[in-house]
């Protein structure tokens, strides 16, 4: 997972504040969930951001980081806007988040692996679809005039640099959670990659190959121009699994040259 910095304020595409206006002031007429879903669905505006989140990320998924091997994205609503699903049950009494259906701060850009949900042939559910969980259910946001930050979600949001930081990459190519067992901490970062498949899917194994002739450079040619040129590429954040490249190249630290590049 990537930390997404969005500027503020944000350059959003000149065409985009008249959009939202308009629709979610149409939101807001509606006075039943029946309604506003209808709306919604046939509504679908925030795709028109596609092209600006996309930019934000050096057209990467938000969440791991892939380019070609889990695209095509989706535009993702952090909090869901039709509906919450906690462990793929539906939430009782919940409308979802429909208020912030328009809201760009909501959207996150998500590969379909990471968004939409799956069953592996050992039938476990992955993606993240209307999944929302928080610390404390008792806390939760179901009007617009109420606070968001008394949520603590479940899931990490790239969107907040400290929840970044809660996953590690080995160079066995799986993410791992970086906080200690038992915390809450913990258990975002476990929930997060289980829910969005981060080492399903051979994406470990994709990973592996590719560090494997990396490796081999590193410790055969040695310091290299081309050597230097190869890694850089793979350092530069608009590489894919970057993230990932960057702790396995750093496992070479001890010689000098390398650690010049990271």
């Amino acid at each position: 997972m990537i930390f997404i910095h969005i500027p503020t304020p944000p350059n959003l595409p000149t065409h985009w504040n008249k959009i939202y206006l308009g629709r979610i002031a149409k939101v807001r007429e509606l006075t039943t969930q029946e309604l506003r879903s209808t709306y919604i669905k046939s509504h679908g505006s925030w795709g028109r951001l596609k092209k600006w989140l996309s930019m934000l990320s050096c057209d990467k998924c938000w969440y791991c980081e892939a380019k070609s091997t889990r695209a095509p994205f989706d535009v993702d609503h952090f909090r869901p806007k039709l509906g919450i699903t906690i462990d793929r049950v539906g939430l009782t009494g919940h409308d979802g988040y429909y208020w912030l259906a328009y809201e760009w701060w909501n959207f996150r850009l998500s590969c379909q692996r990471c968004n939409r949900p799956e069953k592996s042939e050992a039938g476990t559910n992955y993606g993240k679809s209307n999944e929302f969980p928080i610390q404390d259910e008792a806390q939760r946001c179901s009007l617009p005039e109420q606070d968001l930050n008394r949520e603590f979600p479940k899931l990490l949001d790239p969107c907040v640099q400290a929840d970044t930081e809660l996953l590690a990459h080995g160079i066995d190519g799986e993410v791992k959670p970086t906080a200690s067992l038992g915390t809450w901490e913990f258990q975002r970062a476990r929930y997060t990659i289980d829910l969005l498949g981060f080492n399903e899917w051979n994406t470990p194994e994709i990973k592996r190959n590719a560090w494997r002739v990396l490796d081999d450079l590193i410790r055969c040619a040695g310091n290299q121009p081309a050597v230097i040129s190869h890694l850089q590429e793979h350092l530069s954040t608009n590489h894919e699994y970057a993230g990932f490249f960057r702790a396995a190249i750093g496992t070479h630290r001890d010689k000098p040259w390398v650690e010049g590049l990271l």
